[in-house]
């Protein structure tokens, strides 16, 4: 009869050996598969900034990386002057710009920079000589880079894929202002004109020391009307457009 408690005694002590190798095992068969992102091999595709030529900022991951690759590629040619792009309008050309018809003054810096005007996923290139020249904005498409849109060098692209014309002027002091929307293919949906001026006296020789002529598609309004119909035009703002130095 004694027998039996030595032998459950025995048999505790295997079990309280036994049981942290069983536990151990219980846990490695229980851990879960890590966890997937659905992240495919293309959306984490980057272009390799050393084989840029002319050091354009590089585009983000996403559905559309390897046709923004052949976008940066390209870009990065024309750039360069190894590829010309194409005037399909005849704007600026009689078909083919060159990088150096941008500028009126090849000596004089120009400024590029990579933004995306009507939300195709693909970034435009925008070109914008310091002095002479135009404000030009070109597209990648059909595998050739094509003259998106062309005007003054007063013209400035907006956060949201506008663009505002603003120019001071002189006698009397004024500043003239255009906002312009166009569309996917670079051609104009609106154009809304507006502009304010310093009043002058009788003899036009004198005139104020502040705007107080206000006009609004050719048609003069108040300073408050001005400011309210003006608002949603110059309210937009263009920091994210990020300009840099060719």
């Amino acid at each position: 009869m004694k027998r039996k408690p030595l032998l459950r005694k025995i048999l505790y002590l295997l079990l309280l050996f036994i049981f942290p190798f069983v536990l151990s095992a219980c846990r490695q068969n229980s851990k879960s598969m890590p966890e997937t992102t659905g992240v495919s091999l293309s959306e984490i595709v980057t272009v390799n900034s050393d084989e840029s030529t002319s050091g354009l900022p590089q585009t983000s991951s996403d559905d559309e990386s390897s046709v923004n690759n052949d976008t940066i590629t390209a870009y990065d040619n024309f750039l360069a002057g190894s590829i010309n792009a194409q005037d399909l309008k005849h704007e600026i050309s009689d078909g083919v710009v060159t990088i150096n018809d941008i500028s009126m003054e090849p000596d004089f810096k120009t400024y590029y920079a990579l933004f995306d005007m009507n939300g195709d996923g693909i970034p435009e290139l925008h070109l914008r000589p310091i002095a002479g020249g135009s404000y030009s904005i070109f597209t990648y498409l059909d595998g050739q880079i094509v003259l998106w849109h062309n005007g003054p060098d007063y013209e400035s692209p907006l956060n949201n894929g506008a663009i505002l014309y603003e120019r001071d002027g002189a006698a009397p002091t004024h500043v003239n202002y255009y906002y312009l929307v166009l569309d996917s293919q670079g051609d104009e949906i609106s154009k809304v004109y507006f502009s304010k001026y310093h009043s002058v006296d009788e003899s036009g020789t004198t005139e104020s020391t502040d705007y107080e002529v206000f006009m609004f598609e050719d048609k003069e309004v108040s300073k408050d009307e001005w400011n309210s119909l003006t608002d949603e035009y110059l309210s937009h703002s263009s920091e994210l457009i990020v300009w840099n130095e060719l």
